[in-house]
């Protein structure tokens, strides 16, 4: 599913009521899928939960690589201009 209709779904298609704060939690929870998604992939991820796992994700995967690399973070950027439309 694109990062519009994503969007659409996530604000129940009531897009034109959402606040800063849920555009905000719905990009933190695309990043987060991104990079969980990333870490599956990668054999050199420690695969236990906690510091290390933690400081790996945020040497690798972090928000700016995510901005820097995705074609998801491109689709939200030209969402966010439009976010409140139907």
């Amino acid at each position: 599913m694109n990062v519009q209709k994503r969007w659409v779904a996530y604000c129940s298609g009531n897009t034109r009521d959402a606040t800063e704060d849920d555009w905000n939690n719905f990009v933190l929870k695309i990043f987060l899928n991104w990079r969980k998604e990333q870490l599956d992939l990668d054999t050199n991820a420690p695969k236990k939960a906690g510091k290390a796992l933690t400081e790996y994700a945020n040497a690798h995967y972090s928000f700016d690589k995510f901005i820097e690399t995705t074609e998801t973070y491109r689709e939200l950027a030209k969402l966010e201009l439009k976010r409140h439309k139907p």
